[in-house]
């Protein structure tokens, strides 16, 4: 936190030298806010992804610029003046109004209309369209072009200002991002060979299948996920005799890879018509699992979509989730594997 004496006067350092022009930057407004919502430089500096003393030194400049005082600063605390309360609240107005802008600009360009979606690989095909209907309802004019991506590539192309939005499973939270649930976790059943011994029965428990071999998605495109996966498995129970990856990434891969190994994969219900059904049955599972829920996120920092659809999208996720839902038990939050996954397969095993 940064100190600076002598603001009883409300003037700011340097004023008497400042512009009838002052030369403020939308940035120097989006550091402004950041400071008065945290009150501490560091907090904002962090929020910001930038040093603090170029964060102290751009809140100099815009006190410079304006002449005034717009927080008050000691060792121990900021607070804002009365300038710089009445400054927050019109810089949010011009930010808004610009965000606004640069929408009916880019509509009146032909590029406005368009939305980059990223979705997660095996996320239902039913959940994707209820929420680009729910969209459209809410934005007529938009047009989504959804890209099927890992979560990983999703993140790092919402950082670069490639995707407007991403759908992913969550597994772990991101500072620079925005991510609100969208759809609950799916339970999840457990997927054997029609063959396999156990098929015999409807229920499958943690003694049935401490002797089997777990069929995973490769860990590699996506470990905060898997990490996740593996730890709720063991925190329920589950423990196997090994842990193999298939070769790839979508449930076909993992099914082909359940009925060629005669092991075992945990997953959402894929439907009875569905071809893999030809190759292995679903037993329900006592405890129950469930994947993560679904989350829907943005880019926080810079704001690349305008604050008036940042608003629509939270709502809509709050209406498509459900009041209904059981909200996300904090002592349930993915922890590392190597942590959490009390004897799932060997070290050696998990290593594969």
């Amino acid at each position: 936190m940064e100190s600076q004496k002598g603001d009883k006067t409300g003037s700011a350092p340097g004023s008497g030298e400042r512009s009838s022009q002052p030369a403020i930057e939308l940035r120097h407004l989006r550091y402004f806010l950041a400071v008065s919502e945290e009150l501490h430089f560091g907090r904002a500096a962090q929020r910001l992804h930038i040093a603090q003393p170029p964060l102290s030194q751009a809140i100099r400049k815009l006190e410079q610029e304006l002449g005034v005082s717009l927080l008050r600063r000691t060792s121990r605390v900021v607070t804002k003046t009365e300038a710089g309360r009445v400054f927050a609240d019109e810089a949010r107005n011009v930010l808004a109004a610009f965000d606004r802008a640069l929408a009916e600009a880019r509509k009146a360009g032909g590029v406005g209309t368009k939305l980059r979606i990223g979705c997660a690989l095996n996320l239902a095909i039913e959940r994707l369209l209820r929420f680009l209907t729910a969209l459209h309802e809410i934005e007529p004019a938009l047009e989504a072009h959804v890209s099927h991506l890992v979560a990983s590539e999703q993140v790092q192309r919402l950082r670069r200002g490639d995707l407007d939005l991403g759908i992913f499973f969550h597994a772990e939270d991101y500072a620079d991002l925005e991510m609100r649930p969208l759809f609950a976790g799916e339970p999840l059943a457990a997927y054997l060979p029609r063959d396999h011994p156990l098929s015999a029965k409807k229920v499958l428990e943690p003694a049935d299948l401490a002797g089997e071999t777990l069929i995973t998605f490769p860990r590699e495109p996506n470990p905060p996920l898997y990490d996740h996966l593996l730890t709720s498995f063991g925190e329920a129970g589950y423990r196997f005799k090994s842990v193999e990856e298939a070769g790839g990434l979508n449930a076909r891969d993992l099914m082909v890879a359940v009925g060629e190994r005669s092991g075992v994969a945990f997953w959402p219900e894929i439907g009875e018509g569905s071809e893999m059904r030809s190759i292995v049955v679903a037993r329900t599972l006592d405890p129950p699992l469930t994947m993560p829920d679904t989350v829907v996120a943005w880019a926080k920092l810079p704001e690349r979509l305008p604050a008036s659809l940042i608003e629509k999208m939270r709502d809509l996720a709050e209406v498509l989730r459900g009041p209904s839902d059981p909200e996300p038990d904090p002592d349930q939050e993915a922890e590392h594997l190597d942590e959490g996954n009390r004897g799932i397969g060997t070290p050696d095993e998990r290593s594969r």
